[in-house]
């Protein structure tokens, strides 16, 4: 009996010391395990999953890994799991590691380690299909991020970052930001833009990015005002040294004239499609700081890098967010991607104008394609029906949300977007968590057969050159109307990463609908 209630006294006495633990570590923020995730400050938790499309090479093409691929961001480790279309591969072999099939008798999976999902991945599969087995090589590019596929849920292996406690999704309001003793002399004016707003004070600005960050920007020779909240990170005049390691911000950057204050990038020269960012980098003047999730912080300091920018993908890795801030150097995140409206993304340059002391130049182009837009927008709606699409590795369609950015342009240039509706359509309507999906070629064809111009997205799915190699995709194009009478467009490589370039492709799109005559910039005709 004694033994017993000793037994029972310790067991209580443990979880009363375990309550205590993990309260404490609430409180003063620190990362706790609960269930076998990490709960992180932010309301994130890790592990969670992601889905990405993936473009796949190599091989006959007779067998393929399926799209989309989940991607496990974890505390220490990037995981994805490869299922391809044939259960004849026993193993795969990925950053010299061998991994054996976890479904015999199944199409065979993998769940390998990945360095992370910005760089192509070379990896090696053996086939046993042949009469002897054989290692080929094969190639996969992570796309952009996609549904989950409607067999494996809604995403219940972990929260998606744009649902989780960090969403940056424009919803609610901004955080009251109290500073003692100061009053705003006025707020920058936004026609668009919802996801930043400026207060001006006498000696600084306060800047606010919707739940990403606050901001005080002080003025050249000015001093931070005492007893500042916590959550306000200071940045002084001038910023002359910026690490950026969000590619989307250089056009902005380039098109106001403030190139040399940007010092490090983390895109190398070969990746930019902006001719003026790899020529100032071949010449030395940005160098290559890593990638987001692996910049080299020596170079970094040495440096004096001021500021460092960067886009959400930072929240998968928030230790490197963590120790850029430790050592000093704040940390910006932009979320122009997260705008609801096309023009809204354009309107973040007058941030940027701010930040590097180019306030005028940055309202002078801002006004200027603006005004370019205005006999667009002016105009009533054609009755033109447009689809917007590229084809996966595995064959499936992938399709923009209607309420997307993309599909937004397409309707305010004058065209009717169509596409299959869908679950991912009453997603993004309701809280905007997906901006493609992927469809079955047939639902493709019962939606979009008859639409006046069909648009393929060269950007994700790989450049198409002629209607030919539509058709070689899949032959279901050839009875499309589109097709039929010589409708039929692709974008651009370089669209995605000139952020600023939205007016010119509503002004392309306008120019198909109507019929005008036009060099076009960001598409191309198909013949």
């Amino acid at each position: 009996m004694g033994n017993k209630k000793f037994k029972k006294a310790f067991k209580y006495l443990f979880l009363l010391i375990l309550c205590i633990f993990v309260t404490s570590c609430k409180m003063q923020g620190v990362t706790s395990s609960v269930a076998g995730s990490e709960i992180l400050s932010e309301g994130q938790a890790l592990p969670y999953s992601e889905y990405y499309d993936i473009k796949f090479e190599g091989g006959s093409g007779k067998a393929y890994i399926e799209s989309p691929v989940k991607v496990t961001f974890g505390e220490d480790v990037i995981t994805a799991q490869f299922v391809w279309s044939s259960p004849n591969y026993d193993y795969m072999i990925v950053d010299g590691v061998r991994y054996d099939n976890e479904t015999p008798g199944e199409n065979s999976t993998f769940t390998v380690v990945i360095p992370g999902v910005e760089e192509p991945l070379t990896v090696i599969g053996d086939t046993t299909a042949m009469s002897t087995p054989h290692e080929i090589e094969y190639t996969i590019t992570f796309l952009e991020m996609s549904e989950p596929p409607k067999e494996q849920g809604s995403g219940e292996d972990g929260p998606n970052p744009k649902k989780a406690g960090g969403s940056f999704v424009n919803s609610g309001d901004f955080d009251e930001i109290t500073i003692f003793g100061q009053t705003p002399k006025g707020e920058m004016k936004l026609s668009y833009a919802t996801g930043y707003r400026v207060e001006e004070y006498e000696d600084f600005h306060l800047i606010q990015i919707k739940n990403a960050g606050n901001f005080i920007l002080l003025k050249e020779g000015k001093k931070a005002p005492a007893n500042l909240p916590k959550d306000v990170t200071v940045l002084q005049k001038p910023i002359n040294k910026t690490y950026l390691a969000s590619s989307s911000v250089m056009d902005y950057i380039r098109q106001i004239g403030a190139m040399d204050r940007i010092r490090m990038s983390g895109t190398k020269a070969e990746d930019w499609y902006i001719r003026e960012a790899a020529d100032a980098m071949r010449r030395g003047d940005i160098l290559y700081a890593g990638k987001y999730r692996t910049p080299d912080y020596e170079k970094i300091l040495s440096e004096g890098c001021d500021l460092a920018i960067e886009n959400t993908m930072i929240y998968h890795n928030p230790e490197v967010k963590e120790k850029l801030e430790e050592l000093g150097i704040p940390v910006m995140v932009e979320t122009s991607s997260y705008e609801s409206h096309p023009l809204g993304r354009l309107e973040w340059i007058k941030l940027y104008g701010l930040l590097y002391d180019k306030e005028a130049e940055a309202e002078s182009y801002y006004k200027e394609r603006m005004n370019a837009l205005e006999p667009i927008l002016g105009q009533d709606k054609t009755s033109v029906t447009v689809a917007f699409f590229y084809i996966t590795s595995s064959g499936m369609i992938n399709v923009r949300v209607r309420g997307d950015y993309i599909t937004e342009m397409i309707e305010l240039s004058g065209g009717n977007y169509v596409c299959p509706e869908g679950k991912a359509d009453e997603d993004s309507e309701s809280d905007g968590l997906m901006s493609t999906m992927n469809v079955q070629p047939e639902d493709f064809y019962l939606a979009c057969k008859d639409a006046d111009v069909i648009i393929y997205n060269s950007t994700i799915g790989g450049e198409i050159h002629s209607v030919d190699e539509l058709l070689k995709k899949n032959e279901l194009f050839q009875n499309f109307k589109a097709v039929k009478n010589g409708e039929v467009y692709c974008t651009e490589r370089n669209f995605f990463q000139e952020s600023t370039g939205m007016p010119d492709f509503m002004e392309d799109l306008h120019a198909v609908f109507t019929k005008n005559p036009r060099d076009f910039k960001y598409i191309i005709k198909l013949k």
